[in-house]
């Protein structure tokens, strides 16, 4: 067993692979993807709560979850007694912005206008998409969404997970993604919110002329075939409302044509919001759209003296009325999810919720619906996703205390079954870029040695890692005080899955470990060149 294995994997993959010859023992040991999370306060759904459960999870599902459950033998077992364990949150609209597209790039089947490009697809783009921030924030499973156009393209659903970008996509063509933009004067057509809306109406209406005319071409070969467009191809089944349009609005005035239009053009169409639906609120719960609610409130309004005359009305009451907005239309009967686009950082979205529910009327249990078993339902992932279920993916999220009080600690996120621990960020005080010689030893005391590369400064680091002639590619690095976290896809010497590994650094000297598919391992190394730690 071991020479095969040596003949076919380098270094790590012998390490963290193979075992010593013995006898097997007579209950099997811990697997790395058997994991039982015991003595939880366990949020299966908004408004069902087990006290001290366990949730066994296998193979990145949920396999049982209850009160009096033995843990499996072959299970790794946390204990999490004092922690409560809710269903990871769902981000429902991640932006991911289209650079300018240059004139050789445009399709040759395209649309004319290059502000309508559904055919593109943001999975193509997910190397550039970082996880990180919102898996800190508690989130497992997000949209991410192409933004730039009046139609962008296709959004993709993808776990927080690390590793290469295919690893993590649950669906590679989710809703398409529009918005009634236009161009600056003398940029090209449209220029105004009127065009906008002619160029949106005009294109729907292309779709499904176009999907009528290959239905009839289809039946009668014999007369004249359509000109192909990809364009007005992918958009045939949103014209015919069998497929979800997700649209990004500004003000209400904006959500009120976006209404009209569904109305008119028979589209199932979502409502990415803009903070002041609270004007229209009873227009747009009798709409029956959902609403995908962003959390941005004004600050607090500064004034100066008791005749400071410089803050203007309808700031003031935007201010005071923002934080009931989720609140209104829930009690008004609309299907409300939220998010956290349009905040500084995805992690504001606790305060947010904390606020809209002290200031305004957002129960709790209805912010944890909208963060969990609402996306899921509007993704039409019910059956995998947004609660603690057999069968379910285990995107679950540890948290010490209530979860939208003010003292509640974040501890982990976990994500297809692989626990991500959340870590306060720090400014980096070490500059890590360099040559390092690790040495990593395993479980069983074998050492590999193994050369990790990074490039950059602290703020934007890329690396690789290598193991004999093995180069393997750096999926995320970052870097909180002395501390340096990375992963990898590992799957290239025989591992599959991500490994990460976290480095202390003390000027030229590393002393970590880390995690792989295989089970954990200790690390040692220092840097042999590079920049001097500042």
């Amino acid at each position: 067993m071991r020479a095969r294995i040596a003949t076919v994997l380098t270094g790590l993959a012998l390490a963290l692979t193979a075992s010593p010859a013995r006898p097997a023992p007579e209950v099997p040991g811990p697997r790395a993807d058997v994991h039982a999370l015991v003595g939880a306060r366990v949020v299966t759904r908004p408004g069902r709560v087990l006290d001290n459960a366990t949730v066994v999870v296998r193979d990145g599902l949920v396999e049982a979850v209850g009160v009096d459950l033995a843990s499996p033998p072959d299970a790794r077992v946390w204990d999490l007694e004092g922690r409560t364990v809710y269903a990871a949150f769902i981000e429902s609209y991640s932006a991911l912005s289209w650079p300018d597209e240059e004139e050789a790039d445009a399709p040759a089947t395209g649309h004319p206008n290059p502000f309508v490009r559904p055919e593109r697809s943001v999975v193509d783009r997910l190397g550039s998409f970082e996880p990180g921030k919102l898996r800190a924030a508690g989130f497992g499973t997000a949209v991410v969404v192409p933004e730039g156009g009046i139609f962008a393209g296709a959004s993709a659903i993808v776990a927080l997970g690390d590793g290469e970008p295919g690893v993590n996509v649950i669906l590679p063509r989710s809703a398409q993604a529009a918005a009634l933009e236009s161009r600056a004067f003398g940029d090209g057509y449209p220029t105004s919110q009127m065009g906008a809306i002619a160029l949106f109406r005009q294109t729907v209406l292309d779709a499904t002329w176009y999907r009528q005319a290959h239905a009839a071409w289809a039946a009668n070969p014999a007369q004249a075939r359509p000109v192909a467009s990809t364009a007005l191809a992918e958009l045939g089944a949103v014209a015919a409302g069998e497929a979800p349009l997700v649209l990004a609005t500004r003000d209400p005035r904006e959500s009120l044509k976006a209404r009209a239009l569904a109305d008119e053009l028979g589209l199932d169409l979502v409502l990415l919001g803009h903070g002041r639906e609270y004007h229209v609120v009873d227009q747009l719960a009798a709409s029956g759209l959902a609403l995908l609610l962003p959390l941005d409130f004004p600050d607090t309004p500064q004034a100066g003296d008791e005749d400071d005359l410089s803050l203007d009305l309808a700031d003031l009451r935007h201010w005071r009325d923002a934080p009931g907005n989720a609140g209104r239309l829930l009690e008004a009967g609309a299907t409300v999810a939220l998010t956290s686009h349009g905040l500084g950082t995805p992690n504001d979205l606790h305060e947010a919720v904390r606020r809209a529910i002290e200031e305004g009327s957002l129960k709790p249990e209805d912010a944890l619906a909208a963060l969990t078993t609402t996306p899921a339902a509007l993704l039409g992932l019910e059956r995998i996703l947004g609660t603690i279920e057999p069968g379910k993916m285990a995107q679950l999220l540890e948290v010490e205390g209530d979860l939208f009080a003010e003292e509640a600690h974040l501890v982990a996120v976990w994500v297809d079954g692989r626990r991500y621990e959340v870590k306060s960020t720090e400014a980096a005080t070490v500059e890590p870029a360099g040559t390092w010689e690790l040495t990593v030893e395993t479980g069983d005391g074998q050492e590999i040695p193994t050369v990790l590369e990074l490039t950059g400064d602290a703020e934007s680091l890329d690396g690789s890692l290598r193991i004999g002639e093995q180069v393997m590619r750096l999926s995320s690095v970052s870097v909180s005080g002395a501390e340096v976290t990375l992963a990898l896809d590992t799957t290239a010497i025989g591992i599959p899955g991500t490994t990460t590994m976290t480095l202390t650094l003390d000027g030229d000297q590393a002393r970590g470990g880390g995690l792989s598919p295989a089970g954990p391992f200790d690390v040692r190394g220092r840097r042999t060149a590079g920049p001097e730690e500042v």
